[in-house]
């Protein structure tokens, strides 16, 4: 009797602890419930529409499921599918993706930060993405064919992005806490695209890295471009492992790879103590990971050539950065924690009281680059 009753009381506190419904409503049965892995939300006629897709099931020779709706609210919207949906239960405790569409940041994300953040079936840990010049029910349902839909390329895009440029996208919580604490927040951004530079007029679209979106005050401020991401990890602390693709003297394409290095930022202050700017020293080094042709590399001359080209090629993406902070008002390179850090305790409330705005402070970058060696023995 005793572990009947525990048992009871344990189904019973299951829905509570999963944050979910997990018994169907209609009592169809677990074979019945339709795991949404990716959802999005875009702005309609100053109403909500609800996008969301399952992952395809190879086990029963079935695609991916599309589902959308409408209504004044994500809850609205979310009872509009259901209530058209008559197949399947909707099972949302597994979401891995949310996506919005560009229109709908623009017009803020306050609200769809707050819904994921109440929900009892979405996880506060899941990423948040938004769609460069489109719309999230595009990026869900007309991407894929009927083998793989957009929560598996998203999956694939979200298990590259820390190789590919040093950066994962944040979860919902996270952006929430650093739109609470600075008013301002970094996502990554995809775009819709074809799924190949050949494909002809109805060949399968697929989705693509499209840089990292700035949120400032609760909205979609601009957009950092995917070229310069890489330059976004360097200024940041160049923890993270780049390619760098620069022309030598002789026409040929050399490949380098840059290693985890060290982003010091140097506060620069006035005789009263007063911040007049900042320096970011970038220091790390590179290896010839691939060459068209074969450079002298055993050459002094050579090595610090191409040093010299990396220094200049991510200055020039550092410079886009710095540019774009000012644009946009928005300080997501972080300048005002890290020159905190920096500080003594009165020259932090000197910054307070004299009320610096961080994202249009002066900076000074300094890049510096060794080239350490080749991956290929054959130059050893």
């Amino acid at each position: 009797m005793k572990r009947l009753c525990s048992f009871l009381i344990i189904i019973g506190i299951l829905p509570a602890l999963t944050g979910c419904a997990l018994f169907p409503s209609k009592l169809h049965g677990v074979e019945r419930l339709l795991v949404v892995q990716a959802m999005g939300v875009d702005a309609a006629d100053g109403a909500v529409r609800l996008s969301m897709v399952s992952t395809a099931d190879s086990s029963r020779g079935e695609g991916p499921v599309r589902l959308s709706g409408s209504g004044a609210t994500i809850r609205d919207a979310a009872d509009d599918i259901i209530s058209r949906t008559t197949e399947e239960e909707l099972l949302c405790a597994h979401t891995g993706q949310i996506l919005l569409g560009e229109e709908r940041a623009r017009g803020g994300i306050d609200g769809v930060l707050r819904y994921v953040c109440r929900s009892r079936e979405i996880r506060m840990d899941v990423p948040l993405l938004i769609v460069r010049g489109d719309s999230a029910e595009r990026a869900l349902l007309d991407t894929g064919d009927e083998r793989i839909g957009a929560a598996e390329i998203l999956e694939s895009l979200r298990a590259a992005a820390p190789a590919r440029d040093g950066f994962s996208p944040p979860s919902v919580a996270r952006i929430a806490g650093q739109l609470e604490e600075s008013g301002c927040a970094l996502t990554a951004a995809v775009k819709v695209t074809a799924a190949s530079e050949r494909s002809e007029d109805g060949a399968p679209l697929t989705l693509a890295p499209a840089g990292c979106a700035v949120i400032r005050d609760g909205a979609l401020a601009g957009f950092i471009e995917q070229e310069d991401v890489a330059a976004l990890d360097l200024l940041g602390g160049a923890r993270g492992v780049h390619d760098f693709v620069v022309t030598d003297a002789e026409g040929q394409r050399v490949t380098l790879q840059t290693a985890p290095g060290r982003a010091d930022v140097v506060p620069l202050r006035g005789e009263t103590g007063e911040l007049r700017g900042a320096e970011i020293a970038v220091a790390l080094s590179a290896s010839v990971a691939e060459i068209d042709g074969r450079g002298a590399l055993s050459s002094g001359e050579y090595a610090d050539a191409l040093s010299a080209l990396l220094e200049r090629e991510i200055l020039r993406r550092a410079g886009n950065l710095v540019q774009l902070e000012k644009t946009l008002g928005a300080d997501f390179l972080g300048l005002g924690e890290r020159i905190a850090l920096r500080s003594s305790a009165r020259e932090r409330a000197l910054d307070e009281e004299s009320g610096v705005n961080f994202a249009s402070l002066p900076l000074r970058l300094s890049v510096s680059v060794s080239i350490s060696h080749s991956n290929d023995v054959r130059d050893g």
